[in-house]
């Protein structure tokens, strides 16, 4: 069981993260072609930078678990990687689960967020005048999945911690 949600975890996550990629290409891109049509043919665009905006949100929060997952997050690794094995792994789980609990929270105030905006049905009040929704939608799905991540962190912690790991033999 819990290798299947360790498995769909994964391949969520390395979806999200591959896609958060190709976020920050279009992204470059449409901002290259700003550049251009503003500095060379003095024709800015008015769709640019709210796009642009719209989508380092998506990147950005769909990759966080992805970091995660492949232990990228930010850490202070100066004073962590001073401590003996086995005290980084109860740091880790400690960590693990202030992280759940601050994903958790923020999910849920996401959800609360996004249904009122489906109910209110609010719309951008710039000229692309999409659902606000959409645009709050990345703190639902990034935060629940950097959750799920921080869950499987501290499942493999707990494991590695039974297991022994980090005792001197």
């Amino acid at each position: 069981m819990l290798n299947k949600l360790r498995a769909l975890v994964k391949a969520g996550n390395t979806f999200c993260g591959y896609l958060s990629g190709l976020g920050i290409l279009v992204m470059s891109l449409i901002l290259a072609y700003e550049v251009v049509m503003r500095g060379i043919f003095k024709a800015p665009t008015i769709w640019v930078m709210n796009t642009a905006i719209y989508l380092f949100m998506w990147t950005m929060l769909a990759g966080a678990a992805y970091t995660l997952m492949l232990g990228k997050h930010v850490r202070i690794d100066l004073i962590f990687d001073k401590f003996p094995k086995r005290i980084q792994l109860y740091l880790d789980v400690v960590t693990s689960i202030m992280g759940i609990v601050f994903c958790v929270v923020v999910s849920w105030q996401a959800w609360l967020m996004i249904a009122s905006s489906i109910r209110l049905n609010k719309l951008t009040d710039n000229l692309l005048h999409i659902p606000v929704w959409w645009i709050q939608l990345p703190l639902l799905l990034g935060f629940g999945l950097l959750a799920l991540q921080f869950f499987i962190n501290l499942l493999d912690r707990i494991a590695a911690l039974r297991a022994g790991e980090g005792l001197r033999k």
